[in-house]
């Protein structure tokens, strides 16, 4: 899935990530051959197979996951990266290649931050916010935007622009996209993205590729705007465009909302719908904030993190919890607990849901969530729901939990390979770099061919 936890704007996150695999030489002009990955590596490394020099983050996923987008600082990763910043690339994990993305139509590297990416399905679409003033001709604002790279035409687009033409007055930031790329959801200070946005907040927006359209996502469904920042940390658009799920603090989106506290938001498109997502299954609000908004490629099922006990019966422990909110039934259930139901004694949050959603990943710090946690650290988890199971995935090949934190997961549409960032220096050999790094894990555990398209 293209969704992923974004950084915040203004801050530059990176990882640095050696990828073990290595692929069988193949004859000029032929395809390559897929060759089996281990249970986990490392996707924030050159073409050559080098570490990273400097920090890597932020990691997104194509539909399949043969292709994850992230973000670094390292310079060489690809050849002629001179500009010093954070730049966006994408691994191929069939081909064992890594390219960047935050470059013009021209290929001139950025001359500021790049950051944040978000992928298509194929992987053919990037998104990413930038500081760079030179990607795309007459970007005078000074301020960050978001772009789409079009990986196959090579042709860099700003997305964040009013809805007649022009800039935005104001940063952007947060983007996600749909599996086509049509869609670019984004949260932008901008007033001047559509007409009659007075409200003094960021707003979410949806741009249109196909047609040009800017519009906004965060209003209520009678209409007017929000009296409150939305989509500030995170959203995420469904497979199909019709459907964004947002985190927002405005109070007249819905009715009932008296909680005064963050809610998650499902908004419909199509109907022109808002409704709120982070309630119980008997529709009561919560009672703590609630962030970390994904949605399943249908539409069906979003994911969220909260801090309100009151969602399911039994939350007692007083910490953040990730849940799952199914959008056809109106059930709500917790699904940061272990095999047998018992909840987490720490945070989880950050979840990252499968195209069917039946599979969620996500950041905990607790320990009691499989046997064998002793590291006091964060880890990514990956629970089956409707099956009841809950698996860490932040360990070596040879299951050794890592030796540091681990966050920020991104998870391929059928759930077979989460994405993550580590600092860890023991999930893959020859990770000598000291450096945050993004890591690959099957799911399964047992490693497998990388996807072929």
């Amino acid at each position: 899935m293209s969704k992923v936890r974004l950084v915040p704007l203004g801050v530059v996150l990176g990882a640095a990530l050696s990828l073990t695999t290595v692929l069988a030489p193949v004859p000029s002009g032929a395809a390559p051959v897929p060759q089996p990955d281990p249970a986990t590596a490392r996707v924030s490394v050159s073409s050559g197979r080098a570490q990273a020099n400097e920090r890597s983050s932020s990691s997104s996923s194509s539909r399949t996951g043969r292709f994850v987008s992230f973000a670094s600082r390292a310079s060489n990763l690809v050849a002629d990266d001179t500009n010093g910043v954070d730049d966006v690339f994408v691994r191929d994990r069939t081909t064992a290649t890594t390219s960047r993305v935050s470059v013009s139509s021209t290929g001139v590297q950025g001359n500021a931050y790049s950051t944040g990416p978000a992928t298509s399905g194929t992987g053919r679409y990037v998104a990413f916010i930038s500081a760079a003033s030179n990607l795309v001709p007459g970007d005078t604002n000074g301020v960050v935007d978001v772009f789409v790279r079009d990986r196959v035409a090579s042709t860099t687009v700003r997305v964040s622009v009013p809805d007649g033409g022009g800039q935005g007055n104001d940063a952007s930031t947060v983007p996600s996209i749909s599996q086509d790329g049509r869609y670019v959801v984004f949260s932008s200070f901008a007033s001047n993205l559509v007409p009659g946005d007075t409200n003094r907040f960021a707003d979410l927006f949806v741009r249109d590729l196909r047609r040009g359209t800017t519009s906004r996502v965060s209003v209520p469904a009678t209409g007017g705007q929000g009296n409150g920042p939305s989509g500030f940390s995170s959203s995420t658009i469904s497979g199909d465009g019709r459907w964004v799920v947002f985190e927002s603090t405005a109070s007249n989106l819905v009715p009932g909302d008296t909680n005064d506290a963050p809610d998650v938001f499902l908004r419909d498109l199509r109907r022109a719908v808002t409704s709120r997502v982070s309630v119980s299954s008997t529709g009561a609000q919560g009672q703590g904030v609630s962030s970390d908004p994904a949605i399943s490629a249908d539409g069906r099922y979003a994911a969220f993190s909260s801090w309100s006990p009151s969602l399911v019966p039994g939350d007692t422990n007083g910490v953040e919890d990730v849940f799952v909110r199914d959008l056809a039934t109106g059930v709500t259930r917790r699904v940061s607990v272990t095999a047998g139901g018992v909840q987490g004694d720490s945070s989880s949050y950050q979840p990252a849901i499968s195209g069917d959603g039946r599979r969620v990943a996500f950041v905990s710090g607790a320990s009691n969530l499989v046997p064998g946690d002793t590291n006091g650290t964060e880890d990514v988890f990956l629970v089956r729901w409707r099956a009841g199971t809950t698996t860490r995935l932040s360990v070596s090949a040879e299951g050794a939990q890592a030796d540091s934190f681990s966050n920020d997961p991104s998870i391929d549409h059928r759930g077979r390979y989460v994405s993550f960032t580590s600092n860890a220096t023991n999930l893959v050999p020859g990770d000598t770099n000291d450096m945050l790094d993004v890591f690959v894990a099957a799911a399964d555990g047992a490693g497998g061919r990388p996807p072929s398209r």
